[in-house]
């Protein structure tokens, strides 16, 4: 069966126990109640149009008082009640509860396919930034033993011309990093930043062995608490973008490093001084502006000042929050949306129960009559004397479950439901008959066996 086909059915379906319900009998209704809210619980999740739902359901409602108004089978009483009792119980509300579940399911794969498509861009951003960080900077470091090497060796040997192509085939493999990074990430894609087991000061121990000369002063503690692992990962990038550039454009140049973790946020400042050459824009060069964006992610800033003669960086780092604050913050929204799923049909019951009490109130009203003001009515009663102990006015027709087989000998006659209070629900009646406002018969009846 195709799904189609299959949507086709249970609109069907649906629309016909909104015709049924309301004008079946007692003994039917039972039957029918059940099979119906089994049937809209699976119309509403598997129908995906809720417009089509709506159609089948007004449609069925509607067909049902056509057949009211040309059958004399149910009384307008009872269509009104089994409107508010079955369409809504065994109709309405399983069709909605169906649809709830379908929008539940499909919420969840939507996001499972959501988590999947992020998972896979935050690893290519991951592989994207290791690379750019790892052999970036490992590579500038190369450059810079390299450039160590030529310094003392005599340009006239033939190892000084080694030196000389492997710092140029060093430089040429940077940019060729570069494109591929540029390739790698989306041009709107943000990378992750995932701590690194390497820590600041093996990072600037690492330079020092490949030849920097690097002043490195912390004042305040060391970003090493579980809180601060973030922070600490960001100062380490802002570390390590910085030495890379420093060792590819000012090689022999001391670099000062100050780090001041003792306010909030965080301030890093890097300057070394320049050789006097201009540093050169590469088209795919990200460095920085992967930096600036990944600070600003965080809450920071980055500040660059370059002159002719000087490069400085200041970075201001905020440090993490604890981690219990972001899941309770994340959590506040499922948690609404699951009290949203539960109070919709709560109040839906509500306002049905409330509507249904307000119609059993009018309905009693008009036609209720208690057992002890019935006793009190003899024949030949006046039609005023009668009127001072019934206030309902009464129905034309009994029930159709109740057994008139004696029928009045003449004159016009009511029938009153025998209660005695709002929320009693027996069949019995009471038949009052009159001929020229005279009260002739008071009989009391009683539901066919």
């Amino acid at each position: 069966m195709t799904t189609q086909l299959k949507q086709i059915l249970l609109l069907i379906f649906l629309a016909l126990s909104a015709y049924l319900l309301p004008i079946s009998t007692n003994g039917a209704w039972l039957v029918l109640a059940p099979v119906a809210a089994v049937g809209s619980f699976f119309a509403g999740r598997y129908v995906a149009s809720a417009l089509h739902g709506i159609v089948a359901l007004v449609a069925g409602a509607l067909a049902s008082g056509v057949s009211l108004l040309l059958s004399a089978h149910v009384s307008a009483l009872t269509f009104a009640l089994n409107i508010s009792t079955g369409v809504v119980l065994f109709v309405l509300l399983p069709w909605w509860a169906g649809r709830a579940r379908a929008n539940t399911l499909a919420f969840r794969a939507q996001e499972r396919h959501h988590l999947e498509l992020q998972a896979k861009l935050r690893e290519r951003a991951r592989i994207a930034e290791a690379m750019h960080d790892q052999l970036g900077h490992d590579m500038a470091l190369l450059a810079l033993s390299t450039g160590g090497l030529q310094v003392s060796l005599d340009k006239d040997t033939e190892a000084y011309s080694q030196a000389v192509r492997i710092r140029a085939q060093a430089d040429e493999a940077v940019e060729h990093l570069h494109e591929i990074i540029e390739v790698l990430r989306e041009p709107d894609e943000q990378a992750s930043l995932v701590p690194s087991d390497q820590s600041v000061d093996r990072l600037i121990d690492q330079a020092r062995n490949r030849g920097m000369q690097i002043d490195y002063q912390i004042s305040g503690p060391l970003l090493i608490d579980a809180t601060d692992a973030e922070t600490g990962a960001v100062v380490r990038q802002v570390l390590q973008e910085t030495l890379t550039n420093a060792a590819k454009y000012a090689p022999r140049q001391p670099v000062s490093i100050n780090i001041d973790t003792r306010h909030q946020p965080v301030r890093v400042r890097i300057s070394n001084p320049l050789e006097g050459q201009p540093i050169p824009q590469r088209p795919g060069a990200s460095g920085l502006r992967g930096l600036r964006e990944v600070l600003e992610r965080h809450g920071g800033s980055l500040s660059v000042n370059h002159s002719e003669t000087s490069f400085d960086v200041v970075a201001e780092v905020q440090r993490s929050r604890p981690r219990r604050e972001s899941a309770s913050a994340t959590s506040a929204p499922k948690r609404t949306s699951r009290w949203l799923l539960v109070l919709v049909p709560v109040c839906a019951v509500a306002v049905m129960v409330v509507g249904l009490y307000v119609l059993q109130l009018a309905t009693f009203r008009a036609t209720a009559l208690s057992p002890s003001d019935f006793q009190q009515l003899k024949p030949g009663m006046t039609r005023t004397e009668v009127a001072q102990r019934v206030q309902a006015e009464g129905l034309d027709q009994p029930l159709p479950v109740i057994d008139e087989s004696q029928q009045p000998a003449s004159g016009q006659c009511r029938y009153y439901a025998a209660r005695t209070g709002v929320l009693e629900f027996g069949s019995e009646m009471f038949r009052l008959c009159f001929t020229d406002d005279v009260l002739t018969s008071a009989d009391h009846l009683y539901p066919a066996p």
